[in-house]
């Protein structure tokens, strides 16, 4: 059970324990990642010993290399192991203060190396260009070549020691933000449609802006703005503290915009991104135009923001245990090869999820482990086919690090986050070609059309006015424009005004949106869940139509985990993003599916619409 019988959220040890990760595989409990952490303090000591004797001989760096990359993969296991025991409860202060502990831990880790790279750039482009073509030194060829790529943004052997030691001071503002906002916020009790007294919580909110009783929904929504309405200049604070790191970061770094140095760390151009909001603002007529097919298939006369998530054929929107959602997971992905399909069970019977909400858990879903851990997944699973969706989402997530991993040393396994959201948007794509060809009445096929038409408005449309909501804050603070709620508040109400159209009533609260989205505090992430989207519908529709030809490659790009470029990998599953046809085509394909679902809807169920 996921809700107590007077409504409340229940606590984790209610959870049944097959329901719960199990962190083992990383350490047994708290005291052995105890045990590890001061192994691990211990061995970060000496590493000041090869200041200054790096450059001395091949070999030598290739040792000292071997080191840092061996204690690296030693606190990516403390660090997962500490985040994954503190999602568990958000309150829990002892996981905090692990959590806390490791990350100071990874501070004196990156001082105490910080004299790597600097000291390797005291050489000319030409040693270094050199150390690449060394035969020692073939495992590190990938932070060596960023190092050669990235020199002119490098700073003095000092300078990069300062900004080591400052990093837990320059990420509290995410820290901050994750913990209010999903341990000590609390959402006041609403009715729920049965007049049952239910607690807006993150997990529910999507649930009840869901349900076809539209003054649930509305209280819903009220009741949870009006809760970050009492916060605002809170969150306007921390989003303050977020992108005045970054801004320092990026002129420290001397590089010209906030944008173009998180698209660096991806070797990915400006272009890609301003293409990305170019082409969909292009594309929004399609989006307003399934807008107004929406108002009028719920009979009414005004659509208002509460209204844009309860689906169209709300007798579909079945309960999906999570045995049948298991079930159901693995023949969609059939097509995917026999080793991907054999993890679904891995991951159920090994424990590698934990499923559902409990009190203080952190909110949403997301796929994280270590080279040496199992590929966790986290859920807050409520019965639902999104929830069925956001599973086998994960489970790509999952499935990319477990193939990276098996099949790259760690100091190349690693892959960027730009191709983070491919595998798990395939994944997407899969079941819903499964659920096509499964769900064949009229009502079955016209839900599914609705659910691809949201998740192309959810990881398209929304995701890019996310993106471009970034980016004009950015721009603002960059332009030393003062950084107020009110300005928070108005750009993303204008945002909400262009995408939406004149067709939804953007009812009060909405503007305040921003401060409950947390991916605003991953540095330009957010538009690689549309580029993602766009190129797992490419290489999902080839696989489908070609078999065993497509999935070579798109294989292939998840075995080669971080050892290529983000574009040069997609290039291997046969994607080219340099340009915006992906994007097109799949707005493309929104537009296509407006009219297939109008059809459906009018000659299927015989709606007057």
């Amino acid at each position: 059970m996921t809700i107590e019988e007077d409504g409340s959220v229940p606590a984790r040890a209610q959870i049944d324990p097959k329901n719960r990760w199990d962190l083992s595989p990383l350490f047994r409990d708290d005291g052995a990642w105890e045990k590890g952490l001061r192994e691990v303090e211990k061995r970060i000591q000496p590493l000041e010993e090869h200041r200054g004797r790096i450059r001395n001989s091949v070999s030598g760096l290739a040792r000292f290399i071997e080191l840092v990359d061996d204690l690296s993969r030693s606190l990516e296991n403390l660090s997962v192991y500490a985040h994954l025991r503190n999602d568990e409860d958000l309150s829990d202060t002892g996981a905090q203060a692990m959590k806390d502990r490791v990350q100071r831990t990874s501070v004196q880790f990156d001082t105490a190396t910080s004299f790597l790279v600097p000291e390797l750039l005291l050489s000319d482009e030409g040693f270094l260009g050199g150390l690449l073509q060394k035969e020692e030194l073939s495992f590190a060829r990938v932070p060596l070549r960023r190092i050669l790529r990235n020199r002119e943004h490098y700073l003095s052997r000092e300078e990069e020691r300062v900004i080591a030691m400052s990093s837990e001071a320059l990420y509290s503002a995410p820290r901050t933000f994750s913990i209010l906002n999903n341990a000590d916020i609390r959402f006041p009790t609403i009715k729920d449609e049965r007049g049952k007294d239910v607690e807006i919580s993150h997990a529910r909110f999507v649930g009840m802006l869901r349900s076809a009783d539209r003054r649930y929904r509305k209280d819903a929504f009220f009741g949870l703005y009006g809760t970050y309405d009492s916060l605002k200049n809170t969150f306007c604070a921390l989003l303050d503290g977020e992108f005045k790191r970054r801004w320092l970061i990026c002129r420290l770094r001397r590089y010209p915009s906030m944008l173009e140095a998180s698209l660096d760390d991806d070797e990915v151009d400006i272009d890609v991104y301003s293409n990305l909001i170019r082409t969909v603002r292009d594309n929004l007529v399609h989006l307003h135009r399934y807008l107004d097919l929406r108002r009028r298939v719920l009979g009414l006369s005004e659509l208002h923001i509460y209204d844009v998530y309860v689906p169209l054929v709300g007798n579909l929107d079945r309960e999906v245990p999570i045995e049948e959602a298991r079930g159901i997971a693995k023949r969609a992905l059939v097509p995917l090869g026999r080793e991907v399909n054999e993890m679904v069970d891995r991951a159920f019977g090994g424990r590698w999820i934990d499923l559902y909400e409990s009190r203080g858990k952190r909110s949403g879903a997301y796929s994280s482990g270590s080279y040496d851990s199992p590929p966790y997944m986290l859920m807050n699973y409520q019965n639902r086919v999104d929830d069925l969706f956001t599973l086998v989402h994960e489970m790509g997530h999952s499935i990319h690090s477990y193939l990276a991993n098996h099949n790259q040393p760690h100091i190349s396994a690693d892959y960027r986050i730009f191709v983070a959201e491919v595998a798990s948007t395939l994944n997407e794509n899969l079941l819903m070609d499964h659920l096509r060809s499964s769900w064949t009445e009229p009502e079955e096929q016209a839900y599914l059309l609705n659910h691809l038409l949201e998740e192309i408005r959810g990881t398209i449309y929304r995701q890019t006015m996310f993106a471009e909501f970034e980016w004009e804050i950015a721009k603002r603070m960059e332009s030393d424009e003062p950084f107020t709620r009110e300005l928070l508040s108005n750009l993303y109400l204008e945002l909400n005004r262009d995408y939406f159209g004149d067709g939804v009533v953007l009812d009060r609260g909405i503007e305040l949106e921003w401060a409950r989205i947390p991916h605003f505090y991953y540095d330009f992430y957010v538009y690689k869940y549309a580029t993602g989207y766009s190129s797992a519908l490419d290489i999902a529709n080839r696989i489908l139509e070609k078999g065993d030809g497509a999935l070579v490659g798109y294989l292939d790009m998840l075995k080669a985990g971080g050892s290529r470029p983000p574009l040069d990998l997609l290039k291997i599953a046969s994607v080219d993003l340099s340009t915006p046809e992906p994007i097109e085509n799949a707005l493309s394909l929104f537009g296509r599916t407006v009219n297939e679902l109008e059809k459906v809807l009018k000659e299927g169920l015989g709606m007057d619409i």
